[in-house]
């Protein structure tokens, strides 16, 4: 026996275990990016909660400090308080996040990869780690108030806080518009810099939160784009056709005509499509190739365009055209060489002439001269494109389809418009995933308002009081209190959709199957559909925060305490 000729393969040469290991690596970086957002806003909340909690209890510590209490007696109760309940709401959210979204983003995946059921089991060490940050935050924040309180004797103590001075502020500084603004106007845009905490945190928190809701919209957007983008604008046909092998040139011409023929297509292109893995360096991707005569027949079914630019794309018979994601994987650009790989695992050099805008799977478009000079052999037509006169419904279509697959020549037919119901259920999946996004991002819009305008409410019942007995009608004192609420929603909105639109851009780049490539979009229409998600959600809060200062006692909140 003549000595065997050895192929070593390791499991990254396998295309299914290496795609699903970079798309794994994908949903990673994706893991990365949404929690650490999530987890800000939240602990965001939680920290002007907590501080609000021990600044309202000022009259209960300055009591235990005067009945003889020590300082770390009393803080104890805020770190017990404090611990408890970011540890429960840390374990709910545990159990219920370590098991309903995985179990999302692995069904989305099985509709691709052949994957068995996956158990989701409970992760000790995020858990723990989330608990943990959180806690560390939240007790430490308590502690830190409650030891600047602690600083005050009993007497102070127990006594109310004194309000926060009003300032001048910049703006009064510029005549031509502090002139133009009426008395309410000018007491909100002060009250609003007189409590900057409370502003910054209303900022922040609203920021976050539109800016989670816009990249859900963008994943949307880019999404639902492909299958436009693909199957309208890059392809131009209606059907492939897998023809039988070992037919000879005058047998393809002559289905070519029979089908030309037919009521139903108008046009047909004959060429030639196979599998190649495709290497550079260190760098394998699997990908077709696509042989056909001339870029001008090519033209007839496929639009071949820059990326950037949009220009047409021609082919020659010196370097070959290959799709966009595909030059992402390998790390190309135009002018640099590649090696495909048959299936004996030989190697052909071939020269990047152009790289062309394409949406699903990796292509290699070639002439067929340059095949025949690379591979050193004629290649013979195996597939057909045709167009169709005028569009077909479904039932049209699939009695075609069947007339067709009567003819010996012809060996399967692929239906563009199978390949895009496939191609949307996929995308369906990943549909599902965004949804939950806005949803949570939109609830967590809502608490950070309501929560902020409790705490609004709260700190300043004693001057809401003050000017009810002066006069000020419930409508009057309701627009004094949300129009700071408006105001600082609308400026968090502003840096939402800037911050939004980055963090959009930096999701799409990540979160890309191998397959796919997303146009990276966020539309001015989903930009307003977060902002009205968001203003909707402030009216709610207003809405709420209504009946609360109609509640106000006036004589009970001027009373003295003395």
């Amino acid at each position: 026996m003549e000595n065997p000729k050895w192929y070593i393969f390791s499991r990254k040469d396998n295309a299914g275990f290496n795609g699903i290991s970079q798309d794994t690596e994908n949903v990673e970086k994706l893991g990365e990016v949404f929690p650490i957002v999530f987890f800000i806003i939240a602990t965001l909340i939680s920290l002007t909660t907590m501080s609000r909690m021990v600044e309202e209890e000022r009259t209960e510590i300055g009591t235990l400090k005067a009945l003889g209490y020590n300082n770390f007696q009393i803080i104890t109760k805020y770190i017990i308080y404090s611990f408890l309940a970011s540890s429960i709401g840390g374990i709910l959210g545990a159990l219920f996040g370590l098991k309903f979204f995985p179990y999302v983003i692995i069904s989305m995946y099985q509709m691709m990869y052949d994957i068995s059921e996956l158990v989701i089991e409970f992760n000790v060490y995020y858990t723990l780690l989330g608990i943990g940050i959180m806690s560390f935050c939240i007790v430490g924040a308590s502690i830190y108030t409650a030891i600047n309180e602690l600083k005050s004797t009993p007497n102070e103590l127990m006594r109310p806080k004194a309000p926060k001075p009003g300032k001048r502020v910049l703006l009064e500084k510029i005549p031509l518009i502090w002139n133009k603004l009426n008395f309410t106007q000018k007491v909100t845009i002060r009250n609003m810099f007189r409590y900057k905490k409370k502003f910054l945190m209303t900022i922040i928190g609203i920021m976050g939160c539109t800016a989670l809701i816009i990249t859900g919209f963008g994943l949307k957007d880019s999404i639902s784009k492909i299958m436009d983008y693909q199957y309208i604008d890059i392809y131009n046909f209606d059907m492939l056709i897998g023809l039988k092998n070992s037919l000879t040139s005058s047998e393809i011409s002559s289905l070519e005509n029979e089908l030309r023929n037919r009521d139903e297509i108008n046009d047909t292109v004959s060429a030639y499509l196979s599998s190649s893995e495709v290497k550079y360096k260190e760098n394998r991707e699997d990908a077709q190739i696509l042989v056909v005569e001339n870029s001008e027949i090519l033209d007839d079914v496929i639009q071949l365009k820059d990326l950037k630019s949009g220009k047409k794309l021609t082919l020659n018979d010196d370097e070959v055209i290959i799709t966009d994601k595909l030059a992402q994987l390998l790390d190309v650009k135009k002018g640099d060489e590649i090696k495909l790989l048959d299936s004996d695992n030989n190697e052909y050099t071939v020269k990047i002439g152009e790289i062309a805008e394409h949406y699903i799977s990796h292509y290699i478009y070639i002439t067929n001269n340059l095949y025949k000079k690379l591979y050193n052999k004629e290649v013979q037509p195996n597939i057909i494109y045709a167009k169709y006169q005028k569009k077909l419904d479904e039932n049209k279509e699939e009695t075609l389809s069947k007339e067709l697959l009567l003819n010996s020549k012809i060996n399967s037919i692929t239906l563009t418009s199978y390949l895009m119901k496939t191609m949307d259920d996929t995308l369906n999946a990943m549909n599902f995933v965004v949804y939950v996004l806005i949803v949570s991002a939109g609830l967590l819009a809502f608490i950070v308002l309501y929560n902020l305008a409790n705490v609004n409410i709260s700190e300043r019942i004693r001057e809401l009081a003050t000017i009810k007995v002066l006069g000020f009608y419930d409508k009057e004192v309701y627009d004094y209190v949300t129009r700071e609420i408006v105001l600082l929603t609308v400026i968090g909105i502003l840096f939402g959709l800037v911050f939004g639109y980055f963090l959009n851009m930096f999701i799409l780049s990540t979160c890309e199957i191998n397959i796919l490539r997303f146009k990276r979009i966020v539309t001015p229409l989903s930009m307003l559909i977060s902002s009205v998600i968001t203003i909707a959600f402030t009216i709610i809060v207003n809405y709420m925060t209504y009946f609360s200062l109609k509640k106000i006692d006036m004589i009970e909140s001027l009373k003295s305490v003395e």
